[in-house]
């Protein structure tokens, strides 16, 4: 018979979760939600890609406004990649951002 686990996401014994530490959902060093993003954040991303960072020289909400095609133009072997990459780190930021909303609403 196996032993009962213990599993973090469990809420404790005592009711309480603690407080919220957002850093978990980051994949890396850059900001969570993409639109957020100043030049330097979208050059680091850009370059840890395989991309130019000076073919990108915008911040985070001028990538919202780029399509599958603009980023192909700028980054003809990986644009499809690092258009797909954007998009859902761009949909994880705001089905959080609604979550959150959801949570304070309650």
């Amino acid at each position: 018979m196996p032993t009962q686990a213990r599993c973090d996401r469990v809420p404790p014994t005592d009711g309480g979760w603690g407080p919220l530490d957002l850093r978990v959902l980051q994949e890396d060093d850059l900001p969570l939600d993409p639109r957020t993003w100043c030049r330097a954040d979208v050059g680091t991303w850009v370059s840890r890609s395989g991309g130019l960072p000076e073919r990108f020289p915008m911040n985070g909400k001028a990538l919202c406004l780029m399509s599958r095609e603009m980023f192909a133009a700028r980054v003809p072997r990986s644009g499809d990649v690092l258009h797909q990459d954007f998009r859902r780190r761009l949909a994880k930021a705001l089905a959080l951002q609604e979550l959150l909303e959801k949570l304070a609403n309650k």
